[in-house]
């Protein structure tokens, strides 16, 4: 009786094993594939972190440059002539400087014309943009 029995539980050792590992390797390589994602993803967080630092840095030198008090504004005539004239100093095309202020090309010949007048936060970039030379425009351009 002791020989069937330990026959017995040899077997059911057996095939719990058996159950078992037909259960666990699937996981197991689930869990491989789950921890090679993991590995590119804190790999990707990395990099778009450096990409965001670099973003934030150009934004506040951005700002720095943008930056005219509410007095600057106030006090300050834009008219055709004068964006004209700004955007030649720059040597910038009218797509260019477009680019520069945040408005598109039509409402900068708009502008240009007289047909109408920068406003709000264009109309603090060009003031900001009386500040800069061409040199400080072309790197401007660059980040845009």
């Amino acid at each position: 009786m002791a020989d069937i029995k330990s026959v017995l539980r040899e077997m059911v050792i057996r095939l719990a094993k058996q159950e078992t590992n037909a259960k666990v390797r699937p996981l197991e390589k689930k869990v491989a594939e789950l921890r090679e994602s993991c590995r590119l993803q804190k790999k990707l967080i990395v990099e778009l972190q450096k990409k965001v630092s670099e973003i934030s840095g150009n934004i506040q030198q951005d700002e720095e440059i943008f930056t005219v008090t509410h007095e600057d504004v106030e006090k300050a005539r834009i008219f055709p002539a004068l964006i004209v004239a700004l955007r030649k100093r720059l040597g910038l095309s009218g797509r260019q400087f477009a680019r520069l202020v945040g408005a598109n090309r039509h409402t900068v010949s708009s502008w240009e014309a007289g047909k109408s007048k920068p406003q709000g936060e264009n109309r603090v970039k060009i003031i900001a943009l009386r500040g800069i030379g061409k040199a400080k425009a072309k790197e401007l351009l660059e980040r845009i």
